[in-house]
């Protein structure tokens, strides 16, 4: 667990070193204690260092949502292919284009996120909510899926 750490903290050192233009890592210290308003500490400040921080919390929201659906349906190779949850993201947003004409990105998101959702009270009602055994939440999130 400790070494993980240590690589977490490398690759961030990295992902906030790396960019359109690389900076020195004396100069990503320097503008993360040091702040002296300069060119390189703004831009490390203002743009590096928040989509390093956007990065890891988008990835510990992942690995949390993988591992309480592992947890909730007691298998560990549940994904939202077993369940069908893409499957129905995919659906929502393609009659949301087809049917209501939805064109941005934002739209996108809403209608899938939508879609997901209902196929997951889906795929836990077929399965048997109160007898929903880790076969029956599979087979009913392959039934949805097909």
């Amino acid at each position: 667990m400790l070494v993980s750490a240590g690589v977490l903290a490398l690759v961030a050192a990295a992902s906030i070193a790396f960019g359109a233009k690389s900076v020195p890592l004396g100069d990503v210290w320097h503008a993360l204690f040091a702040y002296s308003g300069t060119g390189t500490d703004v831009v490390i400040r203002e743009l590096q260092l928040p989509r390093t921080i956007l990065g890891l919390l988008c990835g510990a929201a992942l690995g949390l949502a993988g591992a309480v659906m592992q947890a909730l349906t007691r298998n560990p190779l549940a994904d939202p292919g077993l369940l069908g949850i893409n499957a129905g993201a995919a659906a929502a947003v393609v009659t949301a284009i087809s049917l209501i004409g939805v064109d941005s990105l934002a739209g996108y998101v809403w209608f899938a996120f939508l879609g997901a959702a209902a196929v997951g009270v889906l795929v836990y009602a077929l399965g048997g909510s109160r007898a929903a055994t880790p076969v029956r939440l599979a087979l009913a999130g392959t039934a949805v899926r097909r």
